[in-house]
């Protein structure tokens, strides 16, 4: 099973960046995690990089995130 970071409605996680938030509104280059455990990591690890933001980011199976684009 894979898994993407929702930022926002239409907003995805893209790849890592120690200076920001990396996202974007195109959900094909989404970054898509291999396992839930790697997309867990990856919302924490950004979490605690972007601790002066009220995030709430969500980890979602990559087909239910399709569907929610389609």
């Amino acid at each position: 099973m894979s898994y993407v970071i929702k930022i926002q409605k239409g907003c995805w996680v893209t790849g890592c960046s120690d200076s920001h938030l990396p996202r974007t509104v195109v959900f094909e280059n989404a970054k898509i995690f291999k396992s839930l455990d790697s997309a867990n990591k990856t919302k924490e690890k950004l979490i605690l990089k972007n601790n002066h933001r009220k995030l709430n980011l969500q980890v979602l199976e990559y087909e239910v995130a399709k569907r929610e684009v389609e």
